[in-house]
């Protein structure tokens, strides 16, 4: 009777630990990698000489799948990167930077990759701390009808106030460069990596059954 008993709480034990590897891996952060590059004139200004600036790293989440807000994002490393001029180059991390822009249902994830919503109505941005929010320094902002930057793709590694002829912006407007409907913010994926991966969890749970039915099997046999 004793062994019986035993046996049905070992099992439990390792049924249960299998229940938490599965809803520890649904709660998985998730990161993401971010690689996009526009060429326009400086500050948007036809006229204006061209630069090409790119946006690369990593974006990391809380594991949601759908929409996103900045409460879902957990890090993120995201090199500006000023193509035509290296120097104005800036490095975003969560350590030296915020998420001032949150507005909508425009940022979106799935189990391969981060989306914004050009058909949609809202923005998302990461700008450095200092000098700080809307300070028109180091930010990356995909918008589509908010007030607070250009439609589409933008990209200031630097200082956007320099002057039209020395502005470190580049705009990809909305409906080119592939700023076109639920458009991805990696084109090549995959792009997820869930952290840990599943297989992992589920080897970890059918190891502790294992080793719950190993326990048994001595159980049994000393019993015996």
């Amino acid at each position: 009777m004793h062994t019986s008993s035993t046996a049905g709480s070992r099992w439990a034990r390792a049924i249960a630990t299998l229940g938490l590897l599965a809803a520890a891996h649904a709660l998985a952060n998730t990161t993401y990698t971010v690689n996009e590059t526009i060429t326009g004139p400086l500050n948007g200004t036809p006229g204006n000489p061209t630069q090409t600036d790119s946006v690369v790293g990593t974006i990391t989440t809380d594991g949601t799948i759908g929409v996103l807000h900045a409460a879902n994002v957990v890090a993120w490393d995201l090199h500006l990167l000023d193509v035509t001029h290296p120097a104005n180059s800036y490095e975003l991390t969560t350590s030296n930077s915020l998420i001032p822009i949150d507005t909508g249902s425009v940022l979106s994830a799935t189990a391969s990759g981060l989306f914004f919503n050009f058909d949609g109505v809202g923005a998302f941005g990461f700008q450095a701390s200092s000098p700080g929010a809307f300070s028109g320094y180091h930010y990356w902002c995909l918008s589509e009808g908010w007030f607070g930057c250009l439609d589409g793709n933008s990209i200031a590694p630097g200082n956007v106030y320099a002057g039209d002829s020395l502005d470190d912006l580049v705009v990809a407007a909305t409906g080119t460069q592939g700023q076109v409907g639920n458009s991805p913010l990696d084109p090549s994926p995959p792009t997820a990596v869930p952290e840990p991966p599943m297989p992992v969890l589920f080897g970890l749970g059918l190891c502790a059954i294992a080793a719950a039915r190993r326990s048994l099997a001595r159980r049994a046999r000393v019993d015996a």
